[in-house]
């Protein structure tokens, strides 16, 4: 960021509203006494220190560290932001503060303001911003203000950056123990036929990062020494099971709020019990579907860990829906139920639009489960008794985070 990227900020400090509160009392009392002199004094100590704040502002040259925070955090989590603080003036920089000035709604700044008592003219300094997003969703953060209330603390004066950084926010999800009820058939990847078992020939997917946890005779010695860093094989099984998600982002009248940003924590358990079953299932099955409300993702010929990275973010923009037609996609979804070993169905409440669908998915052959969050409402006894498994959970267990098992 250059010189002419940076806004100049102007403030008053906390001293310097007492002066000017008590440059206003002493105005009202020279009405009634002789206090023209103390009156004159004041605003003279103002203006100096103003001329002064102003000719010794400053000028500083903020950007991102190299190793500044992810792209991706789940809500909940602190976010540390790394910036590098370059004096490009001619003089030496004093009592330099770095804050947010304005935050997006559901982010808050939970340290004190990171504050370098000098920085001397071409020198540089790091400094840390703690942030944490409360609520899922993408983002935009401005960045902070490097501001400086020398000398005599009374007004600061300092630059903002007009860069910004794009923070996606993922659902808090957590690992869930997944205890099936019922059979659940593998596929053929590619086919509709069905496979006696899993691993029969696995097939080779690519290299990633090797991670804690990783067996060491999957790690690639070519990739290693080619990247300087542990590389493992990844496959993937050529008879695996196919899962596909449903989530229900149809909100009731009733629970509509006027304000865009107020949290429905009806829709706001059913996202995250989403996000975790998809990361407790990833590595037994490979999901294949995922309806969010009206919206039909397909994730064919994508890594395993790709899918589970793009299914987060995708629901870390769902946002909640009045319409709950599924014309459009039951055509498409039952030509894919016959490739899919389970389905897992994730709803507010009972919905009799969803009833035709898990219709279509037990006679495709899949294993039911269906998860109604807040309650069950008013049933449809012909949809349910076809449900492998049906449960009714609640929403404030999930977003406290005392879901453990389904």
């Amino acid at each position: 960021m250059s010189r002419t990227d940076a806004r100049l900020r102007f403030g008053l400090t906390e001293a310097g509203k007492v002066i000017l509160h008590g440059i206003g009392f002493v105005a009202l009392a020279a009405l009634i006494f002789p206090a023209f002199g103390v009156l004159s004094a004041l605003v003279w100590i103002v203006l100096a220190a103003l001329a002064a704040g102003f000719i010794l502002r400053p000028r500083i040259r903020l950007s991102p560290a190299q190793r500044d925070g992810p792209d991706h955090v789940m809500a909940g989590q602190t976010v540390r932001l790394t910036y590098v603080l370059e004096n490009v003036g001619r003089f030496a920089a004093y009592n330099l503060a770095v804050n947010f000035a304005a935050l997006p709604e559901g982010i808050e700044q939970i340290e004190d303001e990171q504050v370098v008592s000098r920085l001397a003219s071409g020198g540089s300094a790091e400094v840390t911003v703690a942030i944490r997003p409360g609520r899922r969703g993408r983002y935009n953060i401005r960045q902070p203000i490097c501001q400086s209330s020398f000398p005599f603390n009374l007004f600061s004066f300092g630059c903002a950056g007009r860069d910004e950084q794009t923070l996606v926010v993922l659902p808090a999800f957590s690992m869930l123990r997944m205890i099936t009820k019922g059979p659940s058939r593998q596929v053929l990847a590619g086919s509709t036929k069905f496979a006696g078992r899993m691993g029969f020939s696995p097939e080779y997917a690519g290299n990633r990062p090797f991670m804690p946890g990783d067996s060491p005779r999957k790690i690639d010695a070519r990739a290693w020494a080619r990247l300087s860093v542990p590389a493992t094989k990844e496959y993937h099984d050529d008879f695996d099971n196919y899962t596909a998600l449903v989530l229900d982002t149809a909100v009731p009248e009733a629970l509509l709020r006027p304000k865009r940003h107020e949290i429905i924590k009806e829709l706001e358990a059913a996202v995250s019990l989403c996000a975790s079953v998809a990361f407790s299932i990833n590595n037994q099955s490979l999901i294949e579907l995922l309806l969010a409300g009206p919206d039909l993702h397909q994730f064919t010929d994508r890594p395993r860990t790709v899918r589970l990275q793009m299914i987060h973010e995708i629901l870390a923009g769902v946002e909640p829906s009045r319409n709950n037609s599924l014309e459009q996609t039951e055509a498409i979804l039952a030509k894919r139920f016959f490739e899919i070993s389970e389905v897992i169905f994730i709803l507010l409440g009972w919905k009799k639009a969803y009833g035709p669908l898990i219709e279509l998915a037990s006679e495709g052959g899949c294993r039911c489960m269906v998860l109604v969050v807040g309650g069950p409402g008013p049933a449809e006894p012909d949809h349910w008794s076809r449900a492998c498994d049906v449960q009714v959970l609640s929403a404030e267990q999930i977003l406290a985070g005392r879901m453990k098992s389904l």
